[in-house]
């Protein structure tokens, strides 16, 4: 037999059909595959009417919801498989310990330091080119609103503004820049607030001089900064008050320290995992500072004064009351966990007319960030239009 005869043999006769060995070998896998793709499409559709009918804000019968993009929002929300945050937490911790990533929103300086990224560089606008006073006309706008309507009923008005936290903590950047048209936003709002007369507090340098002022792994201030900015604050408010008061505050401490997970972590998806795989949470002592009671037959509380609407620094590390404490009164804490510009000031100028005769100072504090947000206040009736004199006997 000849070798061309042999080899013949071997190979199917010509015009006859192939059968492509490779391609039958695959069937099996895509039909695997196939069937996972079914199940969860079927586990996402079920989750998803669940949380149809037990969440009224998963209903997507809204029109105008899927015009904004906010029906599709939802939708991501709910649609979630059982093991989706396993898969969330070791990637986000993969990410970190390899590539040193901690997402969009989180950049870290020193090691452990935590920043926010709006902190560093503003968010992509397309009015990148216009000038920041004509930026900020609308901030300036609502700023004259306020200090008008309430120098017109007699009460003082202090600013506070916030300092981000990477314009404070500089020694902990090692390499990370805050983008000048942030310095530039800075300055033309406390121009803004001089030029119209309103009390501002230098909130950057008692910072800066109690650094570190602000945690770790949180865009908050610690306790050492939640007691400066209180200092500085009641340095600027006490002279519309007269004589300091008679409140005495107390402050107990826990025992022994714990962790704290600060939001920097959790937006970095690090909330949940181990130390060895992300920045080493910040260690505290909680304390609890408290009014103490004058022990009288009624015990009443003195009527309010101050006035605190600010954001979620007002809330944190119990600076209201150590405001109130370094003022010896109780402060009328009206703040909100909401980095609007002025987002708890409008929802309490909304109930003006219900205010105690006895306020005599309005606290408006926001953090610098809220600087780029819009006024709430513009979407509802004018203050001009409705004075707060008519209250006022």
């Amino acid at each position: 037999m000849s070798e061309t005869v042999a080899q013949s043999r071997g190979r199917p006769a010509a015009g006859s059909p192939r059968v492509a060995e490779p391609e039958r070998a695959h069937r099996p896998m895509a039909a695997c595959v196939s069937a996972l793709l079914a199940g969860a499409f079927v586990l996402g559709i079920a989750s998803l009417i669940t949380h149809a009918k037990t969440d009224p804000a998963s209903r997507l019968g809204d029109t105008a919801a899927w015009r904004s993009g906010e029906a599709m929002r939802r939708i991501d929300r709910a649609i979630d498989v059982p093991y989706a945050a396993t898969l969330r937490r070791v990637s986000a911790a993969l990410r970190y310990r390899v590539l040193g990533d901690l997402g969009s929103q989180v950049r870290e300086g020193c090691p452990g330091w935590l920043f926010y990224a709006d902190g560093l560089q503003p968010a992509p606008s397309q009015d990148e080119t216009i000038p920041v006073n004509e930026a900020m006309r609308e901030q300036f706008a609502t700023l004259h609103r306020y200090a008008d309507a309430l120098r017109r009923d007699g009460i003082a008005l202090v600013v506070a503004t916030v300092p981000d936290k990477a314009r404070v903590e500089t020694q902990a950047l090692c390499g990370l820049r805050q983008d000048a048209r942030l310095t530039a936003r800075w300055r033309a709002w406390r121009q803004a607030l001089a030029q119209a007369g309103v009390a501002q507090v230098d909130l950057l340098g008692a910072l800066t001089a109690a650094r570190p002022a602000f945690y770790r792994t949180d865009v908050h201030w610690n306790r050492r900064g939640a007691q400066a900015a209180a200092n500085a604050v009641a340095a600027e408010v006490q002279p519309f008050l007269g004589a300091r008061g008679d409140t005495r505050f107390t402050v107990e401490h826990e025992s022994g320290v714990r962790a704290r997970v600060g939001d920097l972590l959790r937006l970095a998806g690090l909330a949940d995992v181990t130390d060895e795989w992300r920045p080493a949470p910040d260690i505290e002592m909680p304390e609890t500072i408290r009014p103490v009671a004058s022990g009288g037959l009624l015990d009443d509380t003195a009527p309010a004064q101050v006035l605190l609407a600010g954001s979620s620094f007002s809330r944190r590390s119990g600076f209201a009351d150590r405001l109130g404490r370094a003022l010896g009164r109780e402060v009328w804490n009206v703040s909100e966990d909401d980095g609007r510009f002025d987002r708890a000031l409008a929802a309490i100028w909304e109930k003006r007319a219900s205010w105690p005769s006895s306020v005599r100072v309005v606290i408006w504090e926001m953090s610098e960030d809220a600087l780029s947000a819009p006024a709430a206040i513009a979407s509802g009736p004018s203050v001009a239009a409705l004075p707060m004199s008519t209250r006022r006997q």
